[in-house]
Formats: C-alpha cells, sequence, structure tokens
C-alpha cells in the first residue's frame, strides 16, 4: 500500500508571486492617489481663477461704459497674500454695433500659458 503524502500550505515560490501582485497593486493605488491630489489642487486654482474672472467682469458692468483698450494687473493689491502669482488682463473691443462692446477677461498664472488659465468673454451694452 501506497502511502501518499498530503501537501499542506503554499510555497514559497507561491507565496512570492502573491507578495508581487499585491506590491504592484498597491503601488498603483498610491500613483493613482497622487494623480488624484494633483487634479484637486489644479481644480482649486480653475475655480479660484474663475471667480476671479467673474469679479472683473462684474466690476466692468458697474463702472461707466469702458474704453476700448487692454488693461491689465495682479491681485497683490486687492487680496494681499490669498493669490500669490495670480494676474490678470482685460480687454475691451469695439463691435460694430456702437453702443456694445466686447470684453474679455483672462485670470493666469505667470507668463507661460498654464492648464490654470481661465478666459471669459461676454458683451456689454450702454446703458440708456
Amino acid at each position: 500500500m501506497h502511502l501518499v503524502a498530503r501537501r499542506e500550505g503554499f510555497t514559497l515560490l507561491e507565496v512570492l508571486v502573491a507578495v508581487a501582485v499585491l506590491g504592484l497593486a498597491l503601488v498603483s493605488l498610491l500613483g493613482l492617489h497622487v494623480r488624484n491630489l494633483a487634479l484637486l489642487e489644479r481644480d482649486q486654482h480653475v475655480t479660484e481663477a474663475t471667480l476671479l474672472a467673474r469679479a472683473l467682469m462684474v466690476e466692468v458692468e458697474v463702472e461707466p461704459f469702458p474704453d476700448v483698450g487692454l488693461t491689465s494687473g495682479d491681485f497683490e493689491d486687492r487680496y494681499p497674500q490669498r493669490f500669490p502669482g495670480l494676474q490678470w488682463e482685460r480687454e475691451v473691443s469695439p463691435t460694430p454695433v456702437p453702443d456694445v462692446r466686447e470684453i474679455r477677461v483672462r485670470v493666469f498664472r505667470g507668463e507661460e500659458e498654464s492648464g490654470d488659465d481661465v478666459s471669459l468673454s461676454y458683451y456689454l451694452r450702454r446703458r440708456p
């Protein structure tokens, strides 16, 4: 009669493969988490820039009818220490209709275009 040896447990090779697969999965999840944090930061910058651009638009709406031209600046004097490095440009252009101006507002960080840049455009009619 032959005795059959029963194998119980895992071999060293099976354990090593399982640890390697688990390690690979954890590294992938950590990479996704870091990417998610970067996207959240970018989204926060875009939201801030959009709100600041809208605030610049509101200023044009409550001021007298704007003259054609380009104005620019930063937010250091308006919001000290709140939005470092953010700058803005507001371009007022004529349209074929004499009492209407095209307003383009751009909020950006630094000189080069980045993914955080926000540009808004609208038309303003002279109040009667």
